[in-house]
């Protein structure tokens, strides 16, 4: 499912991961990413490398004059971090940049849009490019563990997403049987929300999943981290592929 990674690399990331975990860093975790709370032993000490690895191997930038500061780092390391606690040898490794901004950032809408032309995002991936995040929603996000909005989950899906080439809903998986299920079921579930969205029906995938089989595939994951249980009582085969895919089982982290 993941890329394999030169060896001089792997010898790189070997040296980060003997690096201390520095106390400072355990506070923002704390503090602003909320589902760390009932990670396992293994499993905190699998995320405290892996953000290692991230912080130091990602380019950070700050748009709009914000001051990328190390608490920005680890937030959004250890939020997207979160999503590998089952595989091994991967950071996001397609990733190379990450933008934060202050707040919500403006893009022009394509001609397709209606009028106004303009729109504003709380977070955005590029298909090889960077991943652009606002900063007040990475906090929200992070600390809100259980409303089901997780942007930089959102986004990082995306990046995931887009490991085939393109960023259009349709993962990887390690066997043809489970990867034709998930046709099936991103099928029959995207056609499902796309009518609730229409008739302005409440349900528990977000209705912006609805706007393609991209988005939908974003939407579940935060859905799948944020309210597990949730998802598996009310969509138990989309919870069971994304189990599947992630290799992990987020349930035991909601208190």
């Amino acid at each position: 499912m993941f890329d394999w990674l030169p060896w001089s690399r792997k010898r790189r990331r070997k040296t980060l991961l003997a690096a201390p975990w520095p106390e400072s860093w355990a506070i923002h975790l704390n503090r602003n990413v909320r589902l760390t709370w009932n990670l396992t032993d293994s499993q905190r000490q699998q995320l405290q490398n892996r953000t290692k690895v991230f912080v130091a191997e990602k380019h950070w930038e700050g748009c709009e004059g914000l001051v990328v500061t190390e608490e920005m780092k680890v937030t959004v390391a250890a939020n997207a971090c979160l999503m590998l606690l089952g595989v091994e040898d991967f950071y996001f490794d397609n990733v190379h940049t990450i933008l934060l901004y202050p707040h919500v950032f403006s893009r022009r809408q394509d001609a397709g849009h209606s009028a106004g032309g303009v729109e504003h995002r709380s977070g955005e991936a590029w298909q090889g490019g960077p991943i652009v995040l606002s900063w007040r929603d990475v906090l929200h996000g992070g600390r809100n563990e259980d409303d089901g909005k997780n942007v930089t989950v959102h986004e990082f899906a995306h990046a995931l997403d887009g490991l085939d080439g393109e960023m259009g809903g349709n993962i990887a998986f390690d066997s043809d049987q489970d990867a034709a299920a998930w046709k099936h079921v991103v099928d029959r579930e995207y056609a499902e929300l796309v009518q609730a969205c229409e008739q302005n029906r409440r349900t528990l995938l977000d209705h912006y999943g609805a706007t393609n089989q991209a988005e939908f595939f974003a939407v579940a994951t935060e859905t799948f981290f944020e309210r597990p249980a949730q998802l598996e009582r009310e969509h138990a085969q989309l919870f069971s592929l994304l189990q599947k895919y992630y290799r992990i089982d987020p349930i035991p982290w909601q208190r």
